[in-house]
């Protein structure tokens, strides 16, 4: 699960997330789609765009070759695996920090949100933030918490992919029969 921070601009809020994005992991493009963010909507969609333009260039040429289309078709189910194993990991820390570049800024009270992006460096400290004592000890504990979701949530990509690892060879496997 994604952590959530909040984030606004001229009074219009924003959610950040940071950590794996289960959303884009299983519904992919449509995620940057929804979320309005459309440079990211391009980036995600651009392997099958490039893939169905090759293969209808391929289908339409008169040198039809059943050879280039599956090679065109294993190189798409690659780079669908591909992106659907890479963009979850990264997506969320894009869309953030394009989010705090367009001025998008966590509130002053919302001590959760400005902790976790200074404490992951998205933000920095302020010197009235260094001399609080009492906020920066709030902060810490936020952090710690923060840390133990996290482990957690690692926890948990491992056993799932681990899993989804495990009865993919146990099906080659089987099917090897």
């Amino acid at each position: 699960m994604a952590i959530e921070v909040n984030l606004e601009k001229y009074g219009h809020r924003k959610k950040g997330f940071l950590g794996f994005s289960w959303t884009s992991f299983f519904f992919g493009f449509f995620v940057p789609l929804i979320r309005g963010d459309f440079k990211w909507f391009l980036i995600f969609i651009s392997p099958y765009l490039v893939i169905v333009i090759l293969t209808l260039f391929s289908l339409t040429t008169r040198t039809y070759n059943e050879d280039i289309v599956t090679v065109f078709a294993i190189f798409s189910l690659i780079l669908r695996l591909l992106t659907s194993l890479v963009f979850p990991f990264i997506y969320n820390s894009f869309y953030t920090k394009d989010l705090l570049k367009r001025g998008y800024l966590p509130p002053e009270d919302d001590d959760y949100s400005n902790a976790i992006l200074k404490g992951n460096r998205y933000l920095e400290y302020t010197n009235k933030d260094l001399l609080d004592k009492e906020k920066m000890e709030r902060y810490r504990l936020i952090i710690e918490q923060y840390e133990k979701e996290r482990k957690n949530n690692n926890i948990t990509l491992i056993i799932f992919f681990g899993s989804l690892i495990f009865i993919i060879v146990f099906f080659i496997f089987m099917a090897s029969y």
